[in-house]
């Protein structure tokens, strides 16, 4: 190209183009160079670092396994136990809850409708039998007790006019008609008198305040409404003023000296549940604590779903200590079946092998060198040293004793996809 020939400012523009394009041409030269030596570089490196971290890196996640790795596992100590078969002693220990004794449970309600004139008991109130709780003002009381008054009126004059009448009757003054008539009429007055006075008895007077009560008495429409059995005011539903009727509940008075505990039984142990077979119990409040009982009732039929049969712990109560609605751990003593050698065998595991996991019970059967597969189990029986397995384990598998809290926080942080232990 001829510089010269071309105007000043149009070979100055060239010239510093040219001159770009050779920097750039080297540049990209040697991007290309490091880009190749960087490639070897990283696959040198990859290499090593797989070769340094690689052996001690597990396989891909599998649901339900938990993979450590060799680290983890020389770090966790791990034990095992054969899940084995053998007689447990002849006692089941399962948990209850503590309720009323429904036959020394009495709802008081009132006979009449009425008004509260004053409630005289309130909760925790330790009542005798036959003691007034409230006083209810009644209007239908009134005018049962005045009916009642008039029929007795009644009543003692027709009994009057009749030994008249057989008076007269004797002096021959008056015929046996008229005296058949007048004994009638009493007759009459006696089942008027009577069904007025059984009346009083249906609204919830005894005789004695029937035959006491008084025509001229300003409180005759008051009506006492008292308790039928001795013990505690444990439900209290009324107020002063409050208008009530037969079929509400006033009050709920409870004999706390005899509770009931109820338990499921498995169907499975209903062989070895009787009738008067003595039973402990321990609740969490009373820790150092022990409750004696008996079998009391077993039901007669197996719930289909749970494949359990409800039964009944009779329990002394004397300190008041057991309160319903406790939960209760409760250990039924067979004495028909001793663990020995006619009781039959069942599958078991320690009991350190059990984990619970929000609602299962879970164990970990080893399955590889330092994996360990997550089993769900259905349970039975316990006792201090073994539990009973329904499912979820076989005769023959091992099953991890010792480290099973670790290998349930690693089994939950892969199901949080936090990955396996390093």
């Amino acid at each position: 190209m001829h510089w010269k020939r071309l105007p000043i400012p149009l070979a100055v523009a060239l010239a510093i183009a040219c001159a770009g394009c050779k920097s750039n041409d080297n540049q990209s030269l040697r991007g290309k160079e490091h880009a190749e030596h960087g490639a070897e570089d990283d696959a040198e490196h990859g290499q090593e670092g797989h070769a340094e971290h690689g052996e001690d890196e597990p396989g891909e996640h599998e649901e339900g396994v938990v993979q450590l790795s060799r680290a983890a596992g020389e770090r966790i100590r791990i034990r095992v136990a054969p899940v084995q078969e053998r007689a447990l002693p002849g006692v089941i220990t399962t948990t209850g809850q503590v309720d009323f004794n429904q036959d020394r449970l009495a709802h008081v309600s009132p006979r009449v409708r009425g008004r509260v004139h004053r409630v005289e008991a309130t909760l925790g109130d330790e009542v005798q039998a036959g003691q007034t709780l409230a006083v209810i003002d009644s209007i239908e009381l009134g005018r049962a007790k005045s009916a009642f008054f008039r029929a007795k009126v009644q009543l003692d004059l027709a009994r009057q006019t009749l030994e008249r009448e057989a008076g007269l009757l004797e002096d021959r003054i008056t015929s046996e008609q008229a005296v058949a008539e007048v004994r009638a009429a009493a007759a009459r007055a006696r089942a008027v008198y009577q069904s007025a006075r059984q009346e009083l008895r249906l609204l919830g007077l005894s005789d004695r305040e029937i035959d006491n009560a008084s025509a001229d008495d300003p409180s005759a429409a008051l009506f006492p409404l008292s308790s039928s059995i001795e013990g505690t005011v444990v439900e209290k539903e009324v107020s002063q003023g409050e208008v009530v009727s037969p079929e509400r509940k006033l009050f709920t008075v409870a004999d706390l000296s005899q509770i009931w505990i109820w338990i499921d039984v498995y169907e499975r142990d209903l062989a070895r549940v009787h009738l008067e077979d003595d039973v402990t119990v321990r609740v969490e409040a009373f820790p150092d604590r022990t409750f004696e009982g008996k079998i009391a009732y077993v039901r007669s039929q197996v719930d289909a779903d749970t494949r359990t049969a409800r039964a009944r712990i009779d329990v002394t109560n004397a300190e008041g200590l057991l309160r319903p609605g406790m939960f209760a751990s409760v250990t039924v003593t067979d004495p028909h079946g001793a663990g020995g050698e006619e009781t039959p065998q069942t599958l078991v595991v320690p009991s350190g092998a059990i984990q619970r996991d929000g609602e299962e019970h879970i164990a970990f059967v080893p399955d590889g060198e330092n994996r360990y597969e997550r089993r769900e189990l259905r349970l039975g029986r316990r006792t201090d040293d073994y539990v009973e397995v329904i499912e979820g384990l076989s005769a023959g598998e091992s099953v991890v004793v010792e480290g099973t809290f670790l290998l349930k926080s690693e089994a939950a942080k892969e199901r949080m996809g936090g990955g396996h232990s390093h």
